[in-house]
């Protein structure tokens, strides 16, 4: 009964981590700017890539055994995805703008920049 327990959990975070990679890449196929392609990326670096290493941490600690040194490798990597993330994101977000690239003129980066009326 276990086993079937963890594989369903192992699957799911697996599809699920690799469908919400894959939806990501194809949003940045429709991404109209830069600013926007960025923004679609986050998904994909702060929930499709820790699930997918989630996903892989129970697979091995299940056939392995608990290891606290795989544990930790696994924890420094989900962390590090997430404040990566967020990290290049603003990066990328303030070099897009401040470059000069041209904006889909649905997209208002600067709105809470703008003077109040």
């Amino acid at each position: 009964m276990m086993d079937l327990v963890v594989l369903v959990l192992v699957g799911v975070l697996a599809i699920g981590g690799s469908a919400t990679v894959l939806m990501s890449s194809l949003a940045m196929l429709r991404a109209t700017d830069a600013v926007s392609r960025v923004n679609v990326l986050s998904p994909a670096t702060g929930v499709g890539m820790p699930s997918l290493v989630l996903a892989a941490w129970l697979q091995w600690s299940y056939e392995n055994g608990l290891d606290w040194l795989v544990s930790f490798k696994s924890l420094v990597a989900i962390v590090a995805f997430v404040v990566v993330s967020s990290v290049a994101s603003n990066t990328l977000g303030r070099a897009t703008l401040r470059s000069g690239a041209p904006l889909d003129p649905r997209t208002e980066p600067n709105h809470l920049a703008r003077e109040p009326d």
